[in-house]
């Protein structure tokens, strides 16, 4: 959804980003027209082209399939503040398994993971 930056306010509509059960938490790469998404009860972080027709870029997932012990419980996304980070490094927060348990039935700490995505060659940056 558009927000207005001076009063934070909605502007429009919500947008249509993808048919996904389950999300936590999202960052949007507008550069390479996709979101990043967490699926806490999955124990993943998936890639969704926000133009499905339009994007060179498909849905996949990006971490935790297979099974990562290092992911348990992802529930929030957002990019790094370095120069370079944007549509590259992100830092993930988990859970460790508290809300949904992992395949593994272990409980581990809550972490904050750093993620690096490939930098698309031709995107923008």
């Amino acid at each position: 959804m558009a927000v207005d930056p001076a009063t934070h306010e909605p502007v429009g509509e919500p947008e249509y980003i993808a048919d996904v059960k389950s999300v936590d938490d999202l960052c949007v790469d507008e550069d390479a027209g996709v979101a990043y998404l967490t699926r806490h009860p999955n124990h993943i972080v998936e890639r969704v082209p926000l133009e499905p027709a339009a994007s060179r870029l498909g849905r996949a997932i990006m971490a935790g399939d297979p099974f990562t012990d290092g992911l348990i419980g992802p529930t929030s996304i957002d990019w790094g503040r370095g120069p370079n980070d944007y549509g590259h490094v992100a830092y993930v927060t988990t859970d460790g398994g508290t809300v949904e348990i992992p395949p593994d039935g272990i409980l581990r700490p809550a972490r904050l993971v750093r993620m690096e995505f490939p930098v698309e060659k031709g995107a923008p940056r």
